[in-house]
């Protein structure tokens, strides 16, 4: 497996096939439930929400610690439980779950380096069923409130030479010919823009290497020495 800065981010498919037996560890498929059906990581839950997990109060933000709360303890994840999230769309939805976890203070949570492409090149053993979900399981939000800027915090970052505003999105939303239903189109003024799957390896779905990485970022002007939002 490629070597990266931080241990605590990613495992590997050797690590998972190792210890997605372990009664301690929760995988959890983060792609449709249509691509849970046609087969997923034994053991693996679903994801039973918005892939980006959304509050069902406002689609516009992320899920609250109440709904987050009784979302992990459905899936029988509670505080001491690490969870492994993985998915075939290149880790977007993975690491979107990731993020939750982090923002509430979980921390023994990893995202599967390649997904389900991955588990599958190296004819690992696919299921087609519902795991038994272990119940009684309570889940105690944190917060980590450095993990999330709202808008006033943005609109200061665009005016501070120590702050950098990267989009992640797509050429046509940061070009504003694609408004993907939201109300204005367009892109915060100053941002540098650099799509988030030119981190990755398309075809392998690995993320790629901290060198390749680094010099990508460095490529479109993306400083690593100031505090970095991304949208």
């Amino acid at each position: 497996m490629e070597e990266y800065p931080d241990k605590n981010l990613l495992v590997n498919v050797e690590w998972l096939a190792l210890n997605v037996s372990d009664p301690n560890v929760v995988v959890i498929d983060c792609d449709s439930a249509d691509a849970y059906a046609r087969g997923h990581i034994p053991g693996s839950v679903h994801l039973p929400t918005h892939m980006y997990v959304k509050s069902a109060k406002d689609k516009l933000f992320v899920m609250d610690e109440n709904e987050f709360s009784s979302m992990c303890s459905g899936l029988g994840i509670d505080n001491d439980t690490m969870v492994v999230t993985y998915d075939n769309s290149q880790s977007l939805y993975a690491t979107r779950l990731w993020w939750v976890f982090d923002y509430y203070g979980h921390d023994k949570v990893r995202v599967l380096n390649g997904g389900w492409r991955q588990w599958i090149k190296q004819a690992n053993e696919c299921s087609f069923s519902r795991p038994n979900i272990r119940e009684n399981k309570i889940f105690t939000t944190g917060s980590n409130l450095d993990r999330y800027a709202d808008k006033d915090a943005l609109l200061e970052a665009c005016s501070l030479d120590s702050t950098l505003v990267w989009d992640v999105r797509s050429d046509g939303e940061f070009a504003g010919t694609e408004t993907r239903n939201n109300a204005r189109s367009g892109h915060v003024p100053g941002s540098v823009h650099l799509e988030w799957f030119n981190l990755m390896d398309r075809e392998t779905h690995l993320f790629k290497s901290e060198q390749d990485i680094r010099a990508t970022l460095s490529g479109n002007g993306i400083a690593l020495d100031k505090a970095i939002y991304t949208y």
